[in-house]
């Protein structure tokens, strides 16, 4: 396994969670803030509020990701100090 793969998967990650909950949040605001329209439905609301909380999931487990080479990076410097 190469350390720049792991950092790259850890931020490729994190940006898609970044995106997720973006266009969920963009998504409850769109709906709970139209005057226009009617109020969304409920079950769109809840989706949507789903969708944020995978991408904070998603936020999490890729940090962890990032953590996890990093750890290992200042392993193999400490080592080969």
């Amino acid at each position: 396994m190469q350390i720049d793969s792991a950092f790259t998967t850890g931020l490729q990650g994190y940006q898609r969670a970044e995106q997720r909950v973006d266009d969920a949040s963009t998504a409850i605001a769109r709906a709970t803030l139209t005057p226009s329209e009617p109020q969304a439905a409920p079950g769109e609301i809840t989706e949507e509020l789903i969708h944020l909380k995978l991408g904070e999931l998603q936020a999490g487990a890729s940090a962890k990701v990032i953590q996890t080479a990093s750890d290992m990076l200042g392993s193999l410097i400490d080592i080969r100090v």
